[in-house]
C-alpha cells in the first residue's frame, strides 16, 4: 500500500501504537521506528506507546498524510521480526485489524496493510470470540473448553471465558462422580488421596501415582487461583490476557482429556 494516505483520527494513532508498543521492547522500538522513519520524542517519563503515538502524530501534521502510521503498522509485522513471538503477535495482529478495520484497512499475514471493507464497534466481541476459538482450535484445545469461547462469555475480557470453563471442570466432575461439592474439596474427595474415585491410570505404579498426584494438583490449583478469587472479586479488581487465557484453557484441556480416559471407582474405562 504505497498511495498518499488521508491522516488518521487520534484514535487509531492511539490503538495502534498502544499494540505495537506492547509487543515490542524500547530498544527494538527505535529500530522499528528509524525504518519508517518517525523522529519524535515527547521527553523523560512517558509510556512506548505514548511516544509511538506522538511520533506519527507530529508526522501526520507535518506531511499531512498518514502514511507513516502505515509504515509502522508494516515495519513492525513483518514475519521476519514477528517470527520469534508469533504468538503474541498473532493476537496483535488481530487486535490492529479491530482498530484498523474502523477506518476500512487491514492487516495481512504478511505485514503489508490492504484495504477492506468497513467496520463497526460491535464487530469487537464477535472478532474475539472468533479469534480465541481459532487459536484454542490450533492447540487441539478440549471440546469441553472450546465450548466457553462463545461471544458472549468475551464481549469485555476473558474474565467470563475462564471462569465458566473451570465451573465446566468442576460440573463433569461432580456429573461422573455423584460428589456434591465444588472447588478444591471436589478435586480432593474425586481425584487425590490413596483411593479416588476418578483414578486416571491404574496406580500401579510410583509413576502413575505421581501422575494422578500431579492431575489433582493442577485441578487444585485452577480452582483455587482463578474461579475461587474470580468468584469472590468484583469484575471491575478481576481482569485477564489473551494470553493468559490460553494458557489456563489449555491446561483445563489436559485435564479433560485425562479425563476422557479415565477410571471410575469399580475399575471401568469412560
Amino acid at each position: 500500500m504505497t498511495d498518499r494516505i488521508n491522516a488518521f483520527p487520534p484514535g487509531t494513532v492511539e490503538g495502534v501504537s498502544k499494540i505495537i508498543g506492547d509487543l515490542y521492547s524500547g530498544n527494538e522500538l527505535t529500530r522499528i521506528t528509524a525504518e519508517v522513519p518517525l523522529r519524535s520524542d515527547p521527553g523523560e517519563g512517558h509510556t512506548k506507546c505514548r511516544r509511538l503515538a506522538h511520533a506519527v502524530s507530529n508526522n501526520q501534521a507535518k506531511t499531512g498524510t498518514g502514511n507513516a502510521l502505515i509504515g509502522l503498522v508494516r515495519a513492525a509485522m513483518r514475519p521476519e521480526r514477528t517470527l520469534d513471538r508469533k504468538p503474541r503477535a498473532d493476537i496483535a495482529r488481530d487486535e490492529l485489524n479491530q482498530v484498523l478495520s474502523l477506518v476500512s484497512l487491514k492487516v495481512l499475514p504478511d505485514g503489508r496493510v490492504a484495504k477492506t471493507k468497513k467496520a463497526s464497534t460491535d464487530t469487537e466481541a464477535l472478532a474475539r470470540s472468533e479469534r480465541l476459538h481459532k487459536i484454542l482450535e490450533q492447540r487441539g484445545a478440549h471440546v469441553a473448553v472450546l465450548a466457553y469461547c462463545r461471544e458472549d462469555l468475551v464481549r469485555k475480557d476473558y474474565y467470563e471465558a475462564v471462569f465458566e470453563a473451570i465451573k465446566g471442570l468442576g460440573a463433569r466432575i461432580r456429573s461422573e462422580t455423584g460428589v456434591d461439592a465444588d472447588g478444591y474439596a471436589l478435586v480432593e474427595k474425586t481425584m487425590a488421596g490413596s483411593a479416588p474415585t476418578l483414578r486416571i491410570n491404574n496406580g500401579r505404579t510410583r509413576t502413575d501415582r505421581d501422575e494422578q498426584l500431579g492431575i489433582a494438583n493442577l485441578a487444585k490449583g485452577l480452582f483455587s487461583a482463578f474461579r475461587n478469587p474470580v468468584a469472590h472479586e468484583p469484575k471491575l479488581h478481576w481482569t485477564m490476557s489473551e494470553l493468559d487465557a490460553l494458557d489456563v484453557m489449555g491446561t483445563l484441556s489436559m485435564i479433560h482429556r485425562r479425563l476422557d480416559a479415565a477410571m471410575r471407582e469399580n475399575g471401568a474405562g469412560a
